[in-house]
């Protein structure tokens, strides 16, 4: 495990040192390549994720996430939105519904994008299984890479982490997200 978490930490840094270089201050760059208040955003995410688990139960070994968020720029670089989604459990035998709150903070580094991201919320279970209402917390690290005016495509890598009552306890995964964000407002 601690190999796991070294490699995706190597990775993460050599594609964030290479792009680093210098920009031009340009006060007419797009949302997607940097606007210091993007307004209305959409975002959808596409994810995976392997347990970081000790025990052997349901919810610990695998996820994988389809979510979409509707978001909107709060202060200079900082947005906030809600989203909601499916997430399925073990290879889809058991499927849990997020309705969460996200945050993010992009910053630049020349002319590459980052972000810092933060999601909070309730899985709800559907299933009626033992864990009843799931509750989590995802912090995440990712990259923005402007493909158009108005749109990007984000890679990222977050800590999820869900708390299932007293009775069930913790689990935590290593999730890899794959998705694209859409500016809503024209710079």
């Amino acid at each position: 495990m601690k190999k796991l978490v070294f490699i995706s930490i190597l990775v993460f840094a050599v594609a964030s040192l290479s792009g680093y270089g210098q920009t031009k201050n340009n006060s007419n760059r797009s949302a997607a390549t940097g606007n210091s208040k993007p307004g209305l955003i959409s975002v959808t995410e596409l994810s995976g994720g392997i347990g970081l688990y000790s025990e052997d139960r349901d919810y610990a070994k695998r996820n994988a996430n389809l979510s979409t968020i509707l978001g909107i720029g709060l202060i200079k670089n900082f947005t906030g939105g809600i989203g909601a989604g499916v997430s399925f459990y073990d290879g889809g035998s058991i499927v849990l519904y997020p309705v969460f709150a996200d945050f993010r903070y992009f910053f630049h580094l020349g002319k590459a994008s980052f972000f810092a991201s933060g999601d909070i919320g309730v899985l709800l279970n559907s299933a009626k299984t033992e864990a009843g209402t799931i509750y989590f917390a995802s912090p995440g690290l990712g990259w923005a890479l402007p493909v158009s005016k108005n749109m990007s495509v984000n890679l990222g890598a977050a800590l999820f982490t869900q708390y299932g009552g007293e009775d069930y306890g913790t689990d935590s995964f290593l999730n890899i997200k794959l998705g694209m964000t859409y500016f809503f407002k024209k710079h």
